[in-house]
């Protein structure tokens, strides 16, 4: 299961737009939160423990990435879905130029996958040379960056096992009018090495797209389940399904379109100035 990490984040003035985000600016008193969760090929699940101010909303094939409010209500991590597109940049640098296009082209074909689950605009905004860090996730140039780097290039790696980590920052809010929380980036990270050895392409068992479309999952608000023909399983397998299977399907739903519009607090700005 991912795991969070929490920190208090003051920005420039707010804005009031709920359309898609660049750079998210959060003001004194508005929770910035990470988590984390990842896939390995075999062996046991690596993951980052920092504080436990998640928790996960289960059925039995799908698992939601659940914030506290201050009020300890609780709700799901998840995008506005009523934001203009949520934009994704892809980082292919560290691999050889033969192989960048067709990974390109691999996270791209992914994300529609993701799009037609879950009812989402996503926008492509091109490639870039960010690598996602805890500290920085802020500032990143699209609102999803899909990095294929090695473990040794960012501090959100999720153990030597792992061939990819996926996660959202979000911030949530209270005031006299309300509270809520909303998730304004995410984050995929692929490991070269360990996406070498597997078989490129979509399709059951140990392919890329698997990984990929397993690291979207976390980067959209779902967490991992035990069952193993659900993509969401934290271990790759030859029962690892081809594409999203049932309870992902159900999961998805649960955190995209089909859950409603969300009313934003003006101290997140999230103005799309693309």
């Amino acid at each position: 299961m991912g795991t969070a990490a929490c920190e208090t984040m003051a920005g420039s003035e707010p804005g009031t737009s709920t359309r898609g985000p660049r750079r998210p600016s959060i003001w004194p008193g508005v929770l910035a939160a990470l988590a984390i969760g990842s896939v390995a090929v075999s062996g046991p699940l690596f993951s980052l423990a920092r504080s436990g101010t998640t928790s996960a909303a289960t059925s039995s094939d799908y698992a939601l990435k659940m914030i506290t409010l201050a009020s300890g209500a609780q709700v799901a991590a998840r995008w506005n879905p009523c934001q203009q597109a949520i934009t994704y940049q892809v980082n292919v640098r560290a691999l050889a130029k033969a192989r960048r296009k067709p990974m390109r082209k691999q996270v791209q074909a992914a994300v529609a996958k993701l799009a037609a689950v879950d009812g989402m605009v996503y926008r492509y905004a091109g490639t870039t040379s960010f690598v996602p860090q805890q500290q920085t996730l802020a500032d990143q140039p699209a609102e999803i960056v899909v990095a294929v780097v090695p473990a040794s290039a960012t501090d959100l790696d999720a153990g030597e096992k792992a061939v990819g980590s996926g996660g959202v920052l979000w911030a949530s809010w209270s005031s006299s009018k309300g509270e809520g929380a909303a998730v304004v980036r995410g984050y995929v990270i692929l490991d070269p090495r360990g996406m070498a050895d597997l078989k490129t392409g979509f399709g059951k068992g140990r392919t890329q797209g698997n990984v990929i479309l397993h690291e979207l999952g976390h980067a959209t608000g779902l967490e991992h389940v035990p069952v193993p023909t659900q993509e969401m399983n934290p271990i790759l397998s030859p029962l690892t399904p081809n594409g999203y299977a049932s309870g992902d399907r159900a999961g998805l739903k649960r955190v995209g379109i089909s859950a409603g519009c969300l009313t934003v607090s003006s101290s997140v700005s999230i103005a799309d100035d693309s």
